[in-house]
């Protein structure tokens, strides 16, 4: 019974779909390390320093799957965990994040919620439309 149900989750030599024991734990345990920063920003004791400290550590020990994992997690229920996800988004700054982050905020099949914190972490990156356009150049005048 052991080797049929290992079967299911080796990956074929042959073909590139699924997934295999090894790379369904480390998938595990980096949405187990996602979601313990998550909840490590809503503790009131961490400073920002400890924090931009841990994501440092993830975007080196995961890549850019790292920031693309906390855009997903916008899709949260809860608004607090939400509220977590946008600070964590605004102090990594990954422009990666920037374009998904747009699309999220647009798109109308996504809650409200989801919309305003996807802007939220935009504007708090300073990447909104407003932030970014060039201004019309402003004259000064030197009264003597």
């Amino acid at each position: 019974m052991e080797r049929r149900d290992a079967r299911l989750f080796q990956q074929d030599a042959t073909s590139n779909e699924g997934w295999n024991i090894v790379e369904l734990e480390s998938h595990r345990q980096f949405r187990q390390k996602v979601n313990e920063l998550i909840q490590l920003t809503t503790i009131t004791g961490v400073t920002t320093n400890e924090l931009q400290q841990e994501l440092r550590q993830c975007r080196e020990n995961y890549g850019p799957r790292f920031a693309t994992q906390l855009v997903r997690a916008l899709h949260q229920d809860d608004e607090q965990e939400r509220q977590a996800i946008v600070a964590l988004l605004i102090l990594l700054y990954d422009l990666n994040t920037i374009s998904p982050l747009q699309q999220l905020s647009r798109n109308q099949r996504c809650s409200r919620a989801t919309r305003l914190s996807a802007s939220f972490a935009l504007a708090g990156m300073g990447v909104t439309g407003e932030q970014t356009e060039d201004p019309r150049p402003v004259r000064l005048y030197a009264i003597s």
